[in-house]
């Protein structure tokens, strides 16, 4: 994963510094561009501070997006 062209946009990573997952938008020298899988706004991470998102990290994201979305009932 030391390549120049990882990873690719549109891959699904975790940011381990802010324990974040994201989708790539695109690379430049040693920083990420990502945005939440749901959509909303982007953020650069170090390129050695990604790695690809297991499948446990991808359920977390879409299990905490739409628990920012829901209105919990009282």
């Amino acid at each position: 994963m030391a390549t120049e062209d990882w990873p690719q946009a549109g891959a699904v990573v975790l940011d381990t510094n802010a324990d974040r997952v994201g989708v790539v938008l695109g690379s430049n020298r040693g920083t990420v561009s990502l945005r939440p899988a749901g959509g909303g706004t982007p953020w650069n991470v170090r390129r050695d501070a990604v790695r690809p998102a297991s499948p446990l990290d991808e359920l977390r994201a879409k299990v905490a997006e739409i628990n920012a979305r829901r209105t919990w009932c009282r």
